[in-house]
């Protein structure tokens, strides 16, 4: 009897054990059911525990957690401020993700000079939206949602540079409106150029006939001079020979 109460506390203490380990186990799994704030909220929870980046993170009280982060890095509280879930806007376009989902939260123990730092940003970034897969019932994270939507709709190289374009795009514009810019002036500073030049020969021209205009006007007060000097000479002849008939 007492080897049959030894075998019986055994079972009850292994079925215990199991139990303990399957709530473990589904306690660190994304919650599933309706896109809601709780669910929401377990999700994030479970996400931001299973970052290869946390190596604590512990539930202190009612939206508080304690969590040891290597990435940012940061130890110390983190405390939930709300919790936002909005339906997805796809454009009428079936991705299968239904709602998505924001966690806004502090960390308390942050000095007030890293929350500006441009690593803050990117590390806030990972850890705030969760998306809703109506198909899946569950929330996942922004890798896994960009995962998806490739796999779904097999963008390939496509979502590549949607995705280039998207990041880059703006850089991409602007440098193109440089270099049209740039070829526009470039353009005009020739025509510019050319009818500088155009005009500077028309300017050298015109001053070459100037000159030579003055010259031939030179030679004609010449002959001109000379021309009246003989017929004074002309006059002053037929004078004396009138002159000397006379006599």
């Amino acid at each position: 009897m007492g080897a049959g109460r030894f075998t019986l506390e055994a079972t009850m203490r292994k079925t215990t054990a199991v139990c303990a380990l399957l709530v473990g186990v589904f306690a660190t799994q994304p919650a599933l059911g309706e896109a809601g704030r709780e669910s929401l909220l377990e999700a994030w929870a479970a996400y931001v525990a299973g970052l290869p980046g946390t190596k604590e993170f512990e539930q202190v009280g009612d939206g508080n957690y304690r969590i040891d982060d290597t990435d940012l890095p940061y130890a110390g509280e983190i405390r939930i401020v709300g919790a936002l879930v909005r339906p997805a806007e796809t454009g009428g376009v079936q991705t299968g993700f239904s709602h998505f989902g924001m966690v806004d939260f502090e960390l308390v123990e942050l000095p007030v000079e890293r929350f500006s730092s441009q690593s803050y940003y990117y590390w806030l970034s990972d850890r705030q939206t969760l998306y809703y897969s109506a198909d899946e019932q569950r929330w996942v994270d922004p890798q896994s949602y960009q995962a998806s939507l490739a796999e779904s709709y097999d963008f390939g190289g496509s979502f590549g540079v949607l995705s280039f374009m998207l990041n880059y795009g703006i850089w991409v514009l602007l440098i193109a409106l440089i270099l049209f810019v740039f070829i526009g002036v470039n353009r005009q500073a020739k025509k510019s150029r050319a009818l500088m030049d155009e005009t500077a020969a028309i300017n050298r021209q015109a001053r070459e006939n100037l000159d030579r205009a003055a010259s031939m006007q030179d030679e004609v007060l010449a002959i001109a001079r000379d021309s009246r000097d003989l017929q004074i000479e002309s006059n002053e002849l037929l004078r004396r020979l009138l002159d000397a008939s006379q006599r």
